[in-house]
């Protein structure tokens, strides 16, 4: 009795083997014979024959993606492929247009088994994916220590261009996973490669906003999302795109109203698009308005923010408003005391500011301003200028004389 089940046991096994066609079964053959070339020109005339054939069309996809994946099979990977730099990704590329394709076949109505075949297409493709994610993390992680070390440019730059080749090879594989464009983002980010970066930015916000994550992991796709929308606001800062920094500044800020980097990029790409000589002087105008209620409403987030201080500053200037930009180079020194730039124009203004002139003040802050730059020339001209005003003759022409001396005059 035994000896009756062994047997039938046995049928059992070449009967599951020899099921299918002559094509199908030798390449099962050749392919559990460890003779891969030999087994896909069966797949190969297989799928030629019956165009439709989900089993082979998997099969084939399958040990294509054997292959690439094994190094000791890496001959065998040269001789089927056309891009001998790069076989592994070729194969990987076939083995992904394979199983689209087993999934397009038709199984005889059988719903269990194209169901049961796309969970091993997925589970696959996630397994190779995760290999090629994380050598990109690798790499990256070795980039970072590198430079903290010191190390060499273009020594760093290759690594982060490996990493590169691997994230495109997972992206391929799984083009709608959100963190392997947002790792190529930042990557290409370090490369300075910024209208690139910014695309892979943009296909990281809608791989997220695609996903479960908002379901499954709330907390942390905010925080996902938060980081996204900031290197997006950044990179189109950046690249001078500046109507689409105010677009995503006030999309930012139409779902978190106190953000202070998006008030205060959105405040900046105002500022930059009022300094546009391609605009009238009208237009240009509008803008500084616009640009000082945006940088006023970033200065009550961050009251200590010197930048947003002097344009402030400066934008009054422009305009005309002497008082207000008094006013705030005023408040620029108490965060920064000896700006050369903002002390020289508060000089300036006191000396020649029309019905705000205050020569004594205008003396005193160029005073202060030889004593913070003294190698500044316009400074010690202008503080000349200052004391002759005041009377003080010979101290002021001395001054004079001293700054002409400094400007090789």
């Amino acid at each position: 009795m035994k000896k009756t089940i062994l047997l039938l046991s046995t049928f059992a096994v070449a009967a599951s083997l020899f099921a299918g066609s002559y094509e199908l079964t030798n390449a099962r053959l050749y392919r559990k014979q460890n003779e891969p070339i030999k087994a896909l020109k069966y797949y190969d005339e297989e799928i030629l024959k019956v165009p439709g054939d989900l089993e082979a069309q998997f099969e084939r996809a399958e040990l294509l993606g054997e292959i690439a994946m094994d190094s000791t099979k890496r001959d065998i990977a040269l001789q089927i492929t056309t891009d001998k730099s790069n076989p592994t990704r070729e194969l990987l590329q076939k083995m992904v247009t394979g199983f689209a394709d087993a999934q397009k076949a038709k199984a005889a109505d059988d719903e269990k088994t194209v169901k049961k075949l796309k969970k091993k297409i997925d589970r696959i493709l996630a397994e190779v994916w995760d290999v090629y994610y994380f050598k990109a993390v690798h790499d990256d992680s070795a980039y970072v220590k590198a430079s903290e070390g010191g190390g060499k440019g273009l020594e760093s730059n290759a690594m982060l261009e490996s990493a590169l080749k691997h994230l495109d090879i997972a992206i391929m594989l799984i083009p709608e996973k959100w963190n392997a464009h947002g790792l190529k983002a930042q990557i290409l980010n370090k490369l300075d490669r910024m209208q690139e970066s910014t695309d892979e930015w943009k296909l990281a916000l809608k791989y997220i906003e695609l996903s479960e994550m908002s379901k499954k992991d709330s907390e942390n796709y905010q925080k996902a999302v938060g980081v996204i929308r900031e290197n997006l606001l950044q990179n189109y800062y950046t690249l001078k795109q500046f109507d689409k920094t105010i677009e995503k500044a006030d999309e930012i800020l139409a779902k978190e109203p106190q953000d202070f980097f998006a008030i205060q990029l959105r405040a900046f790409a105002l500022a930059e698009m009022a300094s546009d000589t391609n605009l009238n002087q009208m237009q240009r105008n509008a803008y500084k308005l616009q640009a000082i209620k945006a940088l006023n409403e970033a200065k009550t987030t961050r009251p200590d923010d010197a930048a947003i201080v002097y344009y402030i500053g400066q934008f009054h200037l422009q305009l005309g408003d002497t008082a207000s930009s008094i006013a705030a180079f005023n408040d620029y020194l108490k965060i920064d005391s000896t700006d050369a730039t903002v002390i020289f124009n508060l000089g300036v203004l006191y000396l020649e500011g029309g019905s705000f002139v205050n020569t004594e003040k205008a003396r005193d802050t160029f005073k202060k301003l030889t004593h913070f730059h003294p190698d500044n020339a316009p400074a010690w001209i202008n503080y000349g200028v200052a004391l002759i005003r005041l009377g003080k003759n010979e101290e002021g022409r001395a001054a004079v004389e001293k700054g002409k001396a400094l400007s090789g005059k």
